[in-house]
């Protein structure tokens, strides 16, 4: 009795566990699917914002430049003519980030950043149109905030590029570089100056 208990037990076995075994690597093979899917995905939208971070850098850096031209010099103020030029600019640079399509932690932080730089940047650009339209001592300090805010968009956009460089390498594109040119602010990050793409 004892041998023939043993031998339906074996039959059992012998039925069920070829089918945990094929359950278990088909659910591997479907994980190894979904994540090459991910990959496939940011590396998609990594590129994309790639190109986008160029055009907006694009866009941003004559205002840069512009804010530039102002530092340590009180008799260069910027005109209002061109204070409207450089909010045309960053108002383009805000309406190529306005959509956030979803993907990895590391390209939806790299697009966050950008968009927050250029928000930055946009409330430098206000308070400088403010400092025109006021007289005498409120004047300075309101450039001076101008100029601060600067700073920190400029700050900002180089953790975003860096970011942006993680989400390349992580996605399998290699290092992608979308940095200013070197704006002598203090946090700022620049380039590791690896070679970009694929390894």
């Amino acid at each position: 009795m004892a041998g023939l208990v043993a031998a339906l037990v074996l039959v059992g076995l012998a039925l069920v566990l070829p089918g945990l075994w094929s359950s278990d690597d088909a659910l591997q093979e479907r994980t190894a699917e979904l994540q090459e899917a991910e990959r496939q995905r940011d590396a998609e939208l990594t590129g994309d914002l790639v190109s986008l971070a160029e055009a907006v850098r694009a866009d941003v850096l004559p205002v840069l430049a512009g804010f530039g031209g102002q530092d340590g010099d009180a008799d260069a103020a910027a005109t209002e003519a061109e204070v409207e030029q450089w909010r045309s600019a960053v108002e383009s640079a805000a309406t190529r980030l306005e959509e956030r399509p979803s993907a990895g932690t590391a390209v939806n932080l790299a697009r966050s950043s950008l968009a927050g730089s250029v928000t930055i940047l946009g409330r430098a650009v206000e308070a400088y149109a403010v400092s025109l339209r006021v007289e005498g001592a409120e004047v300075e300090p309101l450039r001076e905030l101008a100029r601060q805010l600067r700073d920190d968009a400029v700050v900002a956009w180089s953790v975003a590029a860096n970011q942006l460089d993680v989400a390349g390498v992580e996605s399998g594109l290699g290092h992608v570089h979308v940095f200013l040119p070197p704006q002598g602010v203090e946090g700022e990050l620049n380039s590791d100056h690896a070679p970009e793409g694929p390894p």
